[in-house]
């Protein structure tokens, strides 16, 4: 229940349902109680509530009512106090709980999962509440399976803030989790980060990898402006084991010193700085930690992995060894998480060992059906002609040879912010127009944004250059491209700095996507395709039939297939 509402159904140790409530409620990076959501995993199971053992909210926050104001005052003057108190006080264990205490009776409030509980038929008492950061460990050491090894894991959390910590550090060994350090949101280099992206006058939690997207573009000159502006705002702590906030500002008070100290610095200077800051900061906090405890092995969660440019620095770093990038690792993951945790303490209380399996495929969501898809095309029969085609892939395949774009619904929904394949927008990835085209009249997205390609696995070493050789299929890594994809793959690459964010397919983990790559390269030589998520700017990624082709009659796109179905607008 917050930011990136989502809900998920773990049974026997593997996740048998899982969606985010904006593909539900149409209302993207929703926040607030994932009604539908856990109503349609209960059917899709076909499961009663009284089979659930375990229920699980993330938050640890008390309910709103009885709230006193002399409680309310202290959450108000917490801005103040940032710019009174030295830093080491704002960080002190007693400020951090009665901040919590005052903050947290704010944010959270169970009383809106009352319409969950009553599907569930279970009182408030019956939930169990994780917190926000042990969700995120939790869901980033146990999708790794690297509690199936010997030795141990070294666990990193980091967000903008939840629970009212920015980050942690836990120790994993079997399936014992250990924390053993946090940092407070007051120092939260995420939140600088997503205060940066609010201040350029885009969308914070949700536009930060526009940031991101933007930095290579920046010119020498305008990145070192910014970079002196910014670069006292944080830095490492003595023992380089923290991050410190040292710019007395937090909140809406940081963009007031953010419109002061960068007054005239260009905005894309601007993002250029806050990346190398944000990546010189977190990369020698990481490698401070493995120093530290000696563990190579790492599994990283929270929504500031979600930087893939950051991610691609930390894979060639030679401290560390085997890591693992939870997929779509914002708030979003946190209900697995949580799931686990519920499943693991369910299983301990019955006295049976809990086994929790890695991750894999991530395609938990919605499925058409063929029902629904008639009922759909029905409905618009007199703007849309369709057909069923006898091989879709191959007809799909056609299509993009012949500089087509296709909107794509096949099997289940994929969960989290990444599409891969099954509610994808897919085209040829050689023809720079194909980039064009969607920015301009089907996403309607900044000119400056990237595409990425999905990739055969049976040809990832022709367009990326990795040494590793690290099994990339959730678009979660970037790495540099080669030659050859700067001419075969280049409409899938960074504009500015040629790297890309791929998606490697495996045939056993997506047979149909696998198949219509394939066909797309024995037409045209060319072992990937640009894809990016189907819908529109400003809406979430498209889950049903009928989502499908209100983008198809709301866009430029000149087709698309639905299962086995292929449509397009009358006249086109």
């Amino acid at each position: 229940d917050g930011h990136a509402s989502t809900a998920c159904l773990v049974e026997d140790g593997q996740v048998r349902a899982m969606a985010s409530e904006e593909r539900f409620n149409r209302i993207k990076n929703y926040g607030g109680p994932p009604v539908k959501t856990v109503d349609w995993i209960l059917k899709d199971a076909q499961i009663s509530p009284e089979c659930l053992n375990a229920i699980s909210i993330v938050g640890i926050n008390e309910p709103i009512s009885g709230i006193s104001a002399y409680k309310k005052g202290r959450h108000q003057l917490f801005p103040l106090m940032t710019r009174l108190l030295p830093a080491s006080v704002l960080s002190s264990p007693a400020l951090t709980k009665i901040y919590l205490s005052a903050k947290s009776r704010r944010r959270r409030r169970y009383e809106t999962s009352t319409e969950i509980l009553q599907k569930l038929k279970r009182e408030p008492g019956d939930v169990q509440p994780v917190e926000h950061h042990e969700a995120h460990a939790y869901s980033a050491y146990f999708s790794s399976g690297y509690q199936h090894l010997p030795g141990e894991t070294l666990l990193i959390t980091a967000d903008g803030s939840g629970d009212g910590l920015s980050a942690s550090i836990s120790i994993g060994r079997g399936y014992h989790v250990e924390r053993i350090a946090t940092i407070h949101s007051y120092h939260s280099l995420g939140m600088f980060y997503s205060r940066v992206t609010q201040y350029l006058g885009m969308k914070p939690l949700e536009h930060e990898y526009k940031v991101m997207g933007l930095a290579p573009y920046a010119p020498d000159r305008d990145r070192k402006l910014a970079y002196e502006a910014l670069k006292g705002y944080f830095s490492l702590s003595d023992d380089g084991l923290s991050f410190v906030n040292h710019s007395r500002s937090w909140g809406n008070s940081m963009i007031r010193k953010l419109q002061q100290d960068l007054f005239l610095i260009r905005f894309d200077g601007v993002a250029a700085a806050t990346q190398q800051i944000f990546e010189e900061l977190f990369m020698q906090f990481i490698l401070n930690w493995i120093e530290k405890t000696g563990i190579h092995r790492v599994a990283a969660g929270g929504g500031s992995f979600m930087n893939v440019k950051f991610n691609m620095l930390l894979l060639d770093r030679p401290e560390v060894g085997e890591i693992y990038f939870l997929p779509s690792c914002g708030d979003e993951s946190i209900a697995l998480g949580a799931a686990y945790k519920a499943y693991l303490d369910a299983a301990q209380a019955k006295g049976v060992e809990g086994r929790i399996e890695p991750l894999g495929p991530l395609y938990f969501g919605w499925q058409v059906t063929e029902n629904e898809i008639t009922a759909a095309l029905e409905k618009h029969r007199g703007e849309i002609q369709f057909e069923k085609c006898a091989d879709i892939e191959r007809r799909t395949a056609e299509l993009m040879a012949e500089g087509k774009i296709i909107g794509r619904v096949r099997g289940r929904m994929e969960w989290g912010a990444r599409a891969l394949g099954n509610r994808s927008i897919v085209a040829s990835p050689d023809r720079l127009e194909v980039v064009r085209r969607i920015n301009t009249a089907i996403k309607m997205r900044d000119f400056w944004m990237p595409f990425a390609p999905s990739i055969l696995w049976e040809r990832r070493s022709d367009y990326i250059i990795d040494a590793r050789d690290y099994d990339a299929p959730y678009m979660i890594v970037a790495f540099e491209s080669t030659p050859l994809a700067r001419k075969e793959v280049i409409a899938g690459l960074h504009p500015s700095d040629l790297t890309c964010r791929p998606q490697l397919v495996r045939q056993e983990w997506n047979p149909a996507y696998h198949r219509l790559l394939s066909e797309f390269e024995a037409l045209t030589g060319i072992g990937a395709v640009l894809n990016t998520s189907f819908n529109l700017h400003g809406d979430a990624i498209v889950m049903t039939a009928e989502d499908a082709i209100y983008t198809l009659l709301n866009s430029g796109l000149d087709f698309v297939s639905i299962e086995d179905y292929l449509v397009s607008r009358i006249g086109r």
